[in-house]
C-alpha cells in the first residue's frame, strides 16, 4: 500500500503544534502580558524575523486581518530571502537597523529566528539588551544544541538566542527543519518552522486581545479591507498609528 506522506505531514505538524500548546501555554500568557502592557502604554510592538524564512513573521503580523494595528515590522532587505541568502551571517548592520526604526528603551521586540544562532539574530539580542529593549524570543533549541560553537553560521560569541532572555517561546523546530523522511529520498522533505512561528505569533495576538478586553480596553485589531465597512473601521487605527509605523 502506498504511504500517504501528505497525511503524515499534517499529523506531524498537528502533533508539534499541540506540543507547543501543552508545554508553552504558560509562557505564551507571560509574553502576552508584556505586549498588552506596552499597548496599554500606547507603545508599538516591533517584530523582526532575523534571517531566512523567519522574516515572514514580520509580514505575518503586520496589517493582518484579525491582527494588531500597533505592530511595526522590521524589514531589512539584505537579509530577506529574495536578496542575499547568507545576509543573516553578515555582522554590523543591527545598530543601524535599530536606529532606523527608533527601537529603544522600554520598547517590546518580538525576535523570531528558527535557529537562534546567526550573527544578525545574536547581534539583535545583544543590541536589545544594551538599549533596554524587552525581547520576546521565538526560537528552537535543537540547532543551537547540535551545532558546534565554531559553525560558520554562528555569531562569533557562540551565544544561543534561547539562553539570552526571560521570555522565550520554543517552536520545537527539528534539526534540518524538514519533518518527512521519504523512501528513496536522501534529504528530509516538508518544512515545519513557518507553521510553528505563525502559530505562536498569532497565539500571542489572541491572548493579548483577551487580556486587553478583560481590562475593558478595545484591542487595536485590524479588519479585513475586503469586507463591508472594513476600511472604515480601520481608518481610526490608521490615524493613530501611521505617524509612527513607516510601513502602515
Amino acid at each position: 500500500m502506498k504511504r500517504d506522506y501528505v497525511k503524515q505531514y499534517l499529523e506531524t505538524i498537528t502533533s508539534n503544534l499541540q506540543k507547543i500548546l501543552d508545554e508553552q501555554r504558560g509562557m505564551i500568557s507571560k509574553c502576552a502580558k508584556v505586549i498588552a502592557d506596552r499597548i496599554e502604554e500606547d507603545g508599538l510592538i516591533y517584530v523582526f524575523g532575523s534571517g531566512g524564512h523567519s522574516n515572514m513573521m514580520a509580514e505575518e503580523m503586520f496589517h493582518r486581518a484579525g491582527g494588531l494595528a500597533c505592530i511595526s515590522p522590521v524589514f531589512v532587505d539584505s537579509i530577506r530571502i529574495p536578496h542575499v541568502p547568507l545576509g543573516e551571517r553578515s555582522p554590523g548592520i543591527v545598530p543601524y537597523v535599530f536606529d532606523h526604526y527608533k527601537i529603544g528603551k522600554g520598547d517590546v521586540l518580538i525576535l523570531v529566528n528558527a535557529y537562534g544562532i546567526n550573527p544578525v539574530t545574536i547581534e539583535s539580542a545583544l543590541e536589545a539588551q544594551k538599549r533596554g529593549v524587552k525581547v520576546i524570543a521565538v526560537t528552537s533549541t535543537e540547532y543551537a544544541e547540535r551545532l558546534p560553537k565554531d559553525f560558520p553560521g554562528r555569531h562569533a560569541s557562540g551565544k544561543n538566542l534561547h539562553d539570552m532572555f526571560e521570555h522565550v517561546l520554543l517552536t520545537y523546530v527539528p534539526y534540518g527543519d524538514a519533518i518527512i523522511k521519504m523512501e528513496g529520498v536522501e534529504s528530509g522533505i516538508g518544512s515545519y518552522s513557518t507553521y510553528a512561528n505563525a502559530f505562536i505569533c498569532n497565539s500571542l495576538v489572541v491572548e493579548v486581545s483577551a487580556l486587553l478586553a478583560e481590562k475593558g480596553i478595545e484591542p487595536p485589531v485590524i479588519n479585513s479591507i475586503n469586507v463591508v465597512e472594513g476600511m472604515t473601521k480601520n481608518q481610526k487605527l490608521y490615524d493613530r498609528y501611521r505617524p509612527r509605523i513607516m510601513w502602515l
